[in-house]
């Protein structure tokens, strides 16, 4: 294992990493998420840590660059986890902005905020406002991830 930091722009992973630059792409940011890395022994145990920093947005101008860092055993699994820790980051601090984009179903990292009780109370209701059962049932799917 290196002990050396790894940058990467993780173009050909797939998973969360594609559905952030997605993300990150649909809110205006123009550069692709950097993932900053590293593979090291702790106590006997491998190790890893990954940072990933998101750039300014052009279309939302108060949302200033940022960044993300996840530990895990290994690169792949904590490269995924960090993914995933800024996709929910990320629909929290654009929740009202996120309304007709599949983003909008992505948990937030605080479940407690109104418009993630709002969406979630529309698809759960019987007379719900979201039409599409392929939606609703992926929503439901992705909830259960």
């Amino acid at each position: 294992m290196a002990d050396d930091w790894t940058t990467t722009y993780c173009i050909n992973e797939d998973g969360f990493p594609k559905v952030l630059y997605a993300a990150t792409v649909r809110l205006g940011i123009p550069e692709r998420p950097e993932y900053v890395g590293r593979e090291f022994m702790e106590h006997g145990t491998e190790s890893c840590e990954v940072t990933i920093h998101i750039g300014a947005s052009d279309k939302y101008l108060e949302m200033q660059p940022w960044s993300v860092t996840a530990t895990g055993a290994r690169m792949p699994d904590t490269i995924q986890l960090a993914a995933r820790k800024a996709l929910r980051y990320l629909c929290q601090m654009f929740e009202w902005n996120l309304g007709s984009t599949p983003m909008k179903y992505f948990p937030p990292l605080d479940c407690n905020r109104p418009a993630w009780a709002v969406r979630i109370h529309n698809l759960e209701s019987t007379a719900g406002t979201e039409n599409d059962p392929t939606v609703v049932a992926m929503s439901a799917y992705l909830l259960s991830l």
